[in-house]
């Protein structure tokens, strides 16, 4: 692996694990007492409507189930990337498409109100697109040329 791609792949390690232990010490911080008004500094992020944030300590999560997938998917693309066969970045750019497109449907089916979806589906659509994006993403950096001037 390029050192680029290294660089990039600790990056988002890094980015994606800051915000799910904020997310954990902000759900364990408002379960002992403090205000859920500390949600609000997610909103950033994430909608956060609690119904559809997964639990911890019987109190909400600031990020909803999707978006807490999607940060565990791109923690975890960077072990995947290093044991996938590489391939070219435009490969990587149909995956994700491909991997992206049940998220979508899920979200618009469910804001057209045509059907009301679940924390296990957000999960799942979310872990998918997060572990895709950071596959191309590293596929992209990986595959990149670099060009000289002498």
């Amino acid at each position: 692996m390029k050192r680029d791609t290294k660089i990039v792949a600790a990056t988002l390690v890094a980015i994606s694990g800051a915000i799910l232990s904020a997310s954990i010490a902000c759900t364990a911080a408002i379960a002992n007492g403090a205000s859920m008004r500390w949600r609000l500094l997610f909103r950033l992020f994430c909608h956060g409507i609690p119904e559809r944030c997964l639990y911890l300590w019987n109190t909400p999560m600031p990020i909803c189930a999707r978006c807490t997938a999607i940060y565990v998917g791109l923690a975890l693309s960077a072990a995947l990337f290093r044991i996938l066969p590489r391939m070219k970045e435009q490969t990587a750019r149909y995956v994700l498409y491909g991997a992206v497109l049940p998220m979508a449907i899920d979200g618009l089916t469910q804001l057209a109100h045509l059907r009301l979806s679940s924390n296990p589906l957000r999960i799942e659509t979310g872990l998918l697109a997060g572990l895709a994006f950071g596959v191309w993403a590293l596929s992209a950096i990986e595959n990149h040329e670099i060009v000289t001037i002498p």
